[in-house]
């Protein structure tokens, strides 16, 4: 018995932050998404350096780690699946005569 899982950016304007430590700056946004796992939303903020559209998204594999035997979700990092498929253009050799 599988359960869906869902990710939805919301559309709230990211809100821009400054992390300083040991000597170096990183300047990043935080924004908010719904993660719903069958039919049960729950909201969550995450930081990304790059603003991500509105929209569905997926969870970049770096976002996984193993500690103890354990798989972990230590940062979660999201991917926008918003003009994936726009993003495929068929080439000229594709063209059907």
């Amino acid at each position: 018995m599988s359960k869906d899982m869902q990710i939805e950016v919301l559309g709230r304007p990211p809100e821009a932050a400054t992390f300083e430590g040991n000597g170096t700056v990183r300047h990043y946004f935080k924004q908010w998404a719904t993660l719903t796992v069958d039919g049960l939303p729950t909201s969550f903020e995450f930081s990304t350096d790059e603003v991500l559209p509105a929209g569905p998204a997926v969870l970049d594999p770096r976002s996984f780690s193993v500690v103890n035997g354990r798989l972990q979700v230590t940062r979660p990092r999201l991917v926008s699946l918003v003009g994936a498929a726009t993003a495929v253009k068929p080439s000229s050799a594709a063209k059907v005569a």
